[in-house]
C-alpha cells in the first residue's frame, strides 16, 4: 500500500509540475508578475517534493535495483553478448 500511495502522489506531483512549466512558459512567459510569481513558487516547491519523492522511491527499492543491475550485468558479461554460452558441442561457429 505505501508503494501505491507514494506512485499516486508522484504522479500528482509530477503532474503539477508539468502544468506549471507549461504555464510557466506559455502563459506567464513574461509580465503578471503576482500570477507569475504564485506558479513560480508552486513550480519549485513541487519540484523539491517530486525530488524528494524519487529519492524516497529508489531507498524503498534499494535492494530491488541492485538484484536487477547485477542480473543485467551478468547477462550483458562477454560471453552473454556473443552467445557463446547457447551454443552446443558441435554447432557450426556463426560469421
Amino acid at each position: 500500500m505505501t508503494n501505491y500511495l507514494l506512485d499516486v502522489l508522484l504522479g500528482l506531483l509530477a503532474l503539477t509540475v508539468a502544468l506549471s512549466a507549461f504555464l510557466l512558459w506559455v502563459v506567464f512567459p513574461q509580465g503578471y508578475f503576482a500570477a507569475r510569481l504564485v506558479w513560480l513558487g508552486i513550480h519549485k516547491w513541487t519540484g523539491l517534493a517530486l525530488t524528494l519523492g524519487v529519492l524516497l522511491h529508489v531507498l524503498l527499492h534499494w535492494k530491488w535495483l541492485i538484484r536487477m543491475t547485477k542480473r543485467a550485468l551478468t547477462r550483458l558479461s562477454p560471453s552473454g553478448v556473443t552467445g557463446l554460452q547457447s551454443r552446443r558441442p558441435g554447432d557450426p561457429d556463426r560469421a
